[in-house]
């Protein structure tokens, strides 16, 4: 009997399934990295679109906001004009004689308060003479009136203050009121209370009063 030894035969055939097993394990894995590849790839396109997608709109808010910013300021603007508009239009119609001008005069010695004007008009002085403009912060105590004369709605004022500069803030603000007019300055007087041991002065001013 011969005997054929098929040893070698099967280590072969088991190294080409080895191989075979090998190849397609590389395939498989190759395939599979493709595969994550490509998904990966769509994935982050989609999240780039969508996080270019996010700063474009973004983008447009903030362009949105920065307009309807702008448009608020300006109703804002507009709307207070159109307000002392009417206060003065209103005054001007329902005033009867002093009574309503006696109640501009409180207003501008109020603190918080001030004088009837034209706030653009304002506004646009300034920007021609700074110093016209009154001092929203003064306080009103620093000067009180001692008598008031008025014929052919020509006034005038005698008072008494803490000092000039308080006269020349008060004159600020009447020039400033749409009631008064023509302000000057005529004099002023220190003065002197020993009783008190205060130093003031005295002042006189005359002015056109409208109504």
């Amino acid at each position: 009997m011969i005997k054929i030894n098929l040893l070698p035969v099967k280590a072969a055939k088991r190294r080409a399934q080895g191989q075979q097993q090998l190849f397609i394990g590389a395939a498989v894995l190759t395939t599979t990295l493709v595969g994550i590849i490509i998904v990966h790839s769509v994935e982050a396109a989609k999240i780039e679109k969508v996080r270019s997608e996010n700063q474009t709109t973004s983008a447009a808010i903030a362009r949105l906001k920065a307009e309807i910013g702008d448009y608020e300021l300006v109703k804002a603007q507009r709307d207070e004009l159109i307000r002392q508009r009417d206060a003065i239009k209103r005054l001007q119609a329902n005033r009867s004689g002093p009574v309503w001008m006696m109640r501009e005069l409180s207003d501008i010695l109020t603190r918080g308060k001030g004088p009837t004007f034209n706030k653009e008009q304002y506004e646009e002085q300034l920007k021609r003479f700074p110093d016209a403009g009154f001092n929203p912060n003064w306080e009103p105590k620093r000067v009180w009136l001692l008598s008031y004369e008025e014929k052919a709605h020509a006034v005038k004022f005698k008072g008494g203050a803490k000092s000039d500069e308080d006269v020349a803030e008060f004159l600020k603000r009447l020039k400033q009121s749409a009631f008064f007019s023509d302000v000057y300055w005529q004099q002023t007087q220190p003065q002197f209370d020993t009783k008190s041991n205060v130093a003031y002065v005295v002042f006189d001013v005359t002015c056109k009063v409208n109504y």
